[in-house]
Order: C-alpha cells, then structure tokens, then sequence
C-alpha cells in the first residue's frame, strides 16, 4: 500500500513537472510569437521622429521635408518633434533611452560623433541602430554683411589673411556640432589655428543665423537649406562651399578647393533607432524612407534646398557612419577650446 502510495505521488509530481515545463514552453512561444507579431504590424500608429535642433535650421528642414513624403510609403504619420539643446544632446539621448519598437527615431548627422569626441556626452553612434541616410549636404562658412563691407572679406582667403594677421573675430557655433567640425577643420587645412577665433556658443544653426543678423557674431557656418533666405536678402555673405563642387543655385560662390584650401565635407543626414529596434523595424523604416527619395519631386525640392539626395540603406549607413566617427576622432584634440 505504501509502495502505491509513494508511486502514486511520483506520478503526480512528474505530471506537474510536465505541466509546468509545456506552459514555459507556450509562454516563451507566445513572448516569441508576440514580438514577430509587432515587428510584422509596424506601424500601427504614428511614428515620432526627434529633432534634436530648434526650428528653422537646416536640419529641421530637411527632417521635415523628407519625412513628409516618407510617410506617404510608412502607411503612418511621421511627427517631427524639435527638441534642442546640449549640443543636440537633449534629443539623441531621449531617443537612446526610448523603447526600441521603431515608434521613436532620431534625425541626426555627424554631431553624434563629434559630441561624443569632444566629451559632451559619454555615447556616440554605436549607441543606436542605423536606419537610414537620406542627405549630403554642404556647408558655407560666411560672415555678415556689415563685416564683409567694412573688413573688405568676400572669400574664404580673404578671412583667413585676416586672421593670420592677428585679427580677432566672433564666430557662431554649436559646441560639438557638425559646424565646429567644419570650422576647425577647414582652419586647420588652411594653416589657421582652429583656436584663433573667439567663439560663441548656440543650439543649432537658427539662433546662429538670428545672432549673425543681430550683429552679435561677426561669422558663421551654416548651409543653403536654412541659409537661402538670408543669402538672398544680403544680410549673409558667402565665403566659399566645402565641396569639390560649386552649387548650381550659388554658382559665383567658389569651393574652398579652388581658394587654395584642400578641405571638402558634407553634412550627411540620416536616421537612427534606439538600439534593440527589431531588423524588421528598422527595414520597414529603411524601405519607406528609399521610396520617399526615389521621388523625383522631392529630390528636386532637395536639390532647390542645396543638398542633394543621397539614400545609404542600413549596411551601407552603418559603415559611412564608422567612416564618419574615425575623421571626427582624427580633429578631436584641435576641437577643444
């Protein structure tokens, strides 16, 4: 009776067991079942795309631009939400520490990679999941109409002769940006101490632009995507565009190549994800965004901005980006002022 009893409890322990391990089982494959299942859905609302730059500037126009077309192929709103400050710090962190489900992505370029160099944050873009890059775009250094008229400075060389003779000047930045990547770069191709300037600090090229125009700053280094306006008016001149190439929309504006200056960059836009974002995310991302700039219509209103289209997908932009980090590290020491 004994040995029935005890056969008996084994037996019942034993279908527990068995019990237990198949709801484990049913559960992991619904947890499994689950996260294909949201991968497959995306997107099933509107998806926010972070800024980390204040309105106006040529990030936030080209973001918003672009996304509206993309949203077209998403099947989904793309919200571009403006959130400055801390060198673009603010936004690229909300987005790291977001939830990786693709329902929060960030608009970002070189800054990344620069902020992180000159030590304003601890994390670059290995901290995200590449999606995308959508534009290049090039940058023009200029000054203010009533520096240029009263110094006589209308080239790149003129500034850097100036300079070179001990002048002093106030250049708008953003610390760690792409911008005070492309003024200390192209001084220092330029035999000009990138420290030579006094400079003063603001979030992203709008209040620059704002400042500039205020005669708070005698120069600035900005692009034609947020430029145009103030080109056009006289309030901005040009001193010369950092690529092999003129712009066809600016075409009396020399490159710094041909001024003597062996220094071409482009500011190369593209979007990132928390990092953990599904592959089937990002892909979904990634396929509506190639669509948006294989429209003719949008690359020309790219175009008309003074950057051009120039879609990376995931693999492609995840190398560029390593490309990108490794010249920022190259110029990080002449970076800190």
């Amino acid at each position: 009776m004994k040995k029935i009893r005890k056969l008996l409890i084994f037996g019942m322990l034993m279908g527990l067991l068995g019990f237990l391990t198949a709801c484990g089982g049913a559960a992991s494959e619904t947890a499994s079942t689950k996260e294909s299942a949201e991968g497959e859905n995306f997107p099933n609302q509107p998806v926010r795309l972070v800024i980390p730059y204040p309105p106006g500037g040529g990030t936030d126009v080209l973001f918003r631009l672009v996304a509206s077309y993309a949203e077209e192929h998403l099947g989904q709103t793309i919200v571009p939400t403006n959130m400055a400050g801390a060198t673009a710090t603010v936004g690229s962190r909300h987005v790291k520490d977001a939830k990786p489900d693709g329902y929060t992505i960030l608009g970002i370029h070189q800054v990344a990679a620069t902020a992180y160099h000159t030590g304003i944050v601890d994390y670059g873009f290995d901290a995200f999941d590449p999606v995308m890059m959508m534009t290049s775009t090039p940058h023009i250094p200029a000054v203010s109409k009533n520096f240029s008229e009263t110094h006589n400075i209308t080239t790149m060389n003129d500034l850097v002769d100036y300079v070179k003779s001990g002048n002093e000047m106030t250049w708008a930045f953003t610390t760690g940006s792409e911008d005070h990547y492309t003024i200390a770069a192209l001084l220092d191709a330029a035999g000009v101490d990138p420290r030579s300037l006094n400079y003063v600090n603001y979030d992203g090229t709008g209040p620059q632009y704002a400042a500039l125009v205020a005669k708070q700053v005698e120069g600035m280094t900005g692009d034609f995507a947020s430029g145009k306006g103030y080109i056009e008016d006289g309030s901005m001149v040009p001193l010369g565009m950092v690529f092999d190439e003129r712009n066809p929309f600016l075409p009396e504006v020399p490159t710094l190549i041909e001024q003597g200056i062996d220094f071409a960059v482009t500011v190369d836009r593209g979007i990132l994800a928390p990092k953990g974002t599904p592959a089937e995310v990002i892909k979904v991302l990634n396929d509506a965004f190639e669509k948006a700039l294989a429209d003719p219509e949008l690359q020309k209103r790219i175009e008309e901005l003074g950057s051009f289209p120039n879609f990376k997908s995931t693999e492609e932009y995840e190398q560029h980006l390593k490309q990108l980090d490794d010249q920022m590290e190259q110029l990080a020491d002449k970076m800190q002022f």
